[in-house]
């Protein structure tokens, strides 16, 4: 599968997770921490077993790639990534989802940013207009 597969898999299970989040903490008996404990549980195992069968751990280990300035931005990923689904799970727990995703969904626009930034990515005419749309379409259908 490609990039673009992947990424379209990715949405679909960003999307259910929303439903899921909702469903599961909406009568209360289930906090967002305890769903957001379940879920990352079954994601920590199957990234580590993901990990352990393709040989990506076993060659950290034995090589200490992870002293290393990509072991520091793994870790940074896994700080920030923690802050945003802890995040993502409180705010579907208290609020409606139809306001909640699409003020989350802005990580679109701020990633693409940063890979304009920070990445040197090409920033084409197209690219910004598209920004501005996805800007202007979170802010319809979260205040909506």
């Amino acid at each position: 599968m490609n990039h673009i597969g992947w990424a379209l898999l990715g949405m679909l299970g960003y999307s259910l997770t929303t439903l899921f989040v909702k469903l599961a903490t909406r009568d209360g008996q289930f906090s967002s921490f305890l769903v957001l404990a379940i879920a990352v549980s079954i994601v920590f195992a199957s990234a580590l077993t993901i990990g352990f069968v393709r040989g990506d751990i076993q060659a950290m280990v034995s090589n200490g790639s992870w002293i290393s300035w990509n072991g520091a931005f793994a870790v940074a990923t896994g700080i920030v990534l923690a802050t945003a689904v802890i995040s993502l799970f409180r705010a579907l727990s208290i609020g409606p989802a139809s306001t909640v995703v699409p003020i989350y969904g802005m990580f679109i626009v701020g990633g693409a940013i940063l890979g304009f930034v920070f990445l040197h990515e090409q920033l084409s005419t197209q690219k910004i207009i598209g920004i501005v749309l996805a800007c202007v379409s979170m802010y319809l259908i979260a205040r909506g």
